[in-house]
């Protein structure tokens, strides 16, 4: 007898979570367009393919480049191959689980896909009636909200990506030198995370030279790292197919007495934040510790945007700590960065960022780079 292939327990344990939203929007399935949504579901990892979960089954549409791809990450899957239109596909897909009231996300789901699959559900239905009784049904924000807490396998995945991040910023520490360029050491970090196990950068790495660095989302370019001047590093190493994300601002030389001042009430806010980081505590007041200390110095207009994001499988993910808003209750099982700055046009800036876990009884700081201004400091 074929010994009957299932999904490890933690998939199971996300899957029903999403069959009981599904309950609750009365919805008979959920199609799943967004990779990582996919990914977090099923443990499949493959470009151009759609999921669709119903009470009792998961469907995959893929193509022939995936064959052995699903069967190694997920041959559990109901699958069906594509060799034409995915819109045909997922049509065929859609009546075999005889699920009629189908979610999709509408913040990842492109109009043209949805409006591809309603005129084939529409042209179907000239032969098989079932195809005009299936209802599309714009949902928001269903499966990020499961996302943001992470379960115990997410947790232990997302410490490697930090540990990734953070042992390839020792190694490129020793490496930088004076004249070198921003492009380079960003190049230089990527390879070196690439050595420790992970599959990519979290996001395009932010190496950020002297003045460059008040630019909170800076390019890095062809501009060289000198004496006396500060040099930002925002980067994060993608590892199983989830992100870690960090950033140190490092002192060359002698440090001017304004960057010195406000990376002193940079460290003193990240840290007085993070002290505030427990269950009950909302993303609004966690924000609002560190922003009164920046705007109690001086700098308010100097941090404009918001103190920290989730991770897990996207870079930014909930909760969002930000200043507008109500918020929301931290709960534990989330992780955030806590990643307040300050930016002086001209002159230069400082961010710190940690990646943070909410526990039952408060929070755990996962990553451990010296961000002292003492650790910091290059001659």
């Amino acid at each position: 007898m074929k010994a009957v292939r299932t999904a490890q327990a933690h998939l199971l344990a996300r899957q029903q979570s999403v069959r009981r939203a599904l309950t609750e929007l009365k919805l008979d399935g959920l199609l799943l367009t967004h990779p990582a949504d996919l990914a977090y579901l099923s443990g499949f990892t493959g470009d151009d393919s759609i999921g669709l979960i119903t009470a009792r089954n998961f469907f995959l549409i893929t193509d022939f480049r995936y064959e052995e791809q699903y069967q190694i990450e997920a041959p559990w899957l109901n699958v069906t191959l594509r060799t034409g239109k995915m819109s045909e596909a997922l049509a065929k897909a859609i009546l075999k689980s005889k699920a009629t009231r189908i979610g999709f996300e509408s913040n990842f789901t492109p109009f043209g896909q949805v409006d591809s699959l309603k005129r084939q559900l529409k042209a179907t239905a000239r032969k098989n009636p079932a195809a005009a009784r299936v209802n599309l049904t714009g949902v928001d924000d269903v499966m990020v909200n499961i996302r943001k807490g992470k379960d115990d396998v997410e947790v232990g995945i997302i410490r490697q990506a930090i540990d990734c991040a953070e042992q390839a910023f020792l190694a490129l520490r020793k490496q930088i030198k004076i004249g070198q360029t921003e492009n380079y050491l960003a190049g230089l970090l990527g390879f070196e995370m690439r050595c420790r196990g992970a599959s990519d950068s979290s996001f395009q790495t932010i190496i950020a030279a002297g003045a460059g660095s008040s630019l909170p989302h800076y390019r890095p370019g062809d501009v060289t790292v000198k004496h006396n001047e500060p040099l930002l590093i925002d980067w994060g190493a993608r590892y199983q197919g989830y992100c870690s994300d960090l950033t140190r601002t490092l002192l060359i030389g002698r440090v001017s007495p304004k960057i010195r001042e406000i990376y002193k009430i940079v460290l003193d806010a990240q840290l007085a934040a993070i002290d505030r980081l427990r269950p009950g505590v909302t993303t609004r007041d966690v924000d609002k510790v560190a922003r009164g200390l920046i705007k109690k110095a001086g700098y308010d207009k100097q941090f404009g945007h918001g103190l920290g994001h989730g991770i897990g499988r996207d870079i930014h993910e909930l909760p969002v700590l930000r200043k507008i808003g109500e918020g929301e209750e931290l709960k534990p099982g989330m992780i955030v960065t806590v990643e307040p700055g300050i930016y002086l046009p001209g002159v230069g800036g400082v961010r710190i960022e940690d990646d943070v876990l909410i526990t039952p009884g408060g929070h755990e700081v996962l990553s451990s780079l010296d961000k002292s201004i003492e650790g910091c400091h290059l001659e």
